[in-house]
């Protein structure tokens, strides 16, 4: 299948959100193997503001045999770091919580993209402010 081949495909990009999540769901239910369904999910519930449930969609469809779907797995990687990082920030009042919450990328993604972002982000909800700068090797 390639991808956008998924009604819930265009209603996440016109940014058609509750609409995506129901009709997505529905694709799930009538093709269960489908990768793009769970990531089409997880979009259109950032779109939301469902950090955590989409995480979940994303996980699902990273962890599902993408042989015959164009969902790029590169993609699906930053997508979860993403929507975690935004259910952490939601936490910020509560540090572990926060943090814990960005873990859960490590445990899915052990050598993912952005393993090395995790401490970096921990430290930014601890208080300590991190100075980033450009090297100009």
């Amino acid at each position: 299948m390639s991808y956008g081949a998924l009604f819930s495909s265009k209603l996440v990009v016109e940014g058609r959100f509750a609409e995506a999540v129901e009709t997505a769901t529905k694709e799930i239910a009538t093709q269960p193997d489908e990768p793009e369904a769970y990531f089409n999910r997880g979009q259109a519930l950032v779109g939301l503001e469902r950090f955590e449930e989409a995480a979940a969609d994303y996980e699902k469809a990273l962890s599902m045999d993408d042989s015959a779907s164009s969902v790029d797995p590169e993609t699906i990687d930053d997508e979860i770091f993403f929507a975690l990082r935004r259910a952490a920030d939601g936490k910020r009042g509560d540090p572990a919580a926060a943090v814990s919450t960005l873990e859960r990328y490590r445990q899915v993604l052990p050598r993912g993209r952005h393993v090395d972002d995790i401490a970096k982000w921990a430290d930014s909800f601890n208080g300590v402010e991190t100075v980033w700068y450009r090297s100009r090797e």
